[in-house]
């Protein structure tokens, strides 16, 4: 059996910078690994990683564009699940966020824009009926109308 670099403990002193690390992390994070996880195919630590992104530029540059392609990736597994790609298996939608919103910064949108004088206009994720239900159970109370005062 192969032993790799995950199977032994780090020792001695990390792996001195080489240029064509910027080739491998591209590489390695198109195929949806993290960046972190670079360190442990090179025999290194992540702090290194993060020094050699200050150090040299190229590696900095190399890791922008590492992190789209491994965007690039999840993106992919996503669509196809949404469409049903039987390649991909059925996956698992709630892990697939997840993934995205803690590795790529993804939100759950909440639009809010001026109505009128005194009402705000919420866009939630889910469709909300006229009468403030969804399937007969009430969200939110309706807004009360402002009161009139005589001037």
């Amino acid at each position: 059996m192969a032993t790799t670099v995950h199977d032994t403990p780090f020792v001695g002193r990390p792996p001195k910078y080489k240029p064509e690390y910027c080739q491998m992390l591209i590489d390695h994070m198109a195929t949806g690994m993290s960046y972190e996880t670079f360190a442990a195919t090179i025999g290194t630590y992540r702090s290194v990683l993060y020094d050699w992104e200050k150090k040299y530029q190229e590696f900095s540059d190399a890791k922008k564009i590492a992190v789209e392609a491994c965007q690039a990736f999840w993106e992919k597994i996503g669509m196809a699940q949404a469409v049903g790609d039987k390649h991909y298996g059925k996956g698992s939608t709630a892990s697939w966020i997840f993934n995205m919103k803690n590795r790529f910064n993804w939100t759950d949108r909440q639009e809010v824009g001026q109505i009128g004088e005194n009402e705000k206009k919420f866009k939630l994720a889910y469709n909300v009926n006229d009468d403030n239900t969804i399937e007969g159970e009430v969200v939110r109370p309706k807004l009360e109308e402002p009161k009139k005062t005589d001037e």
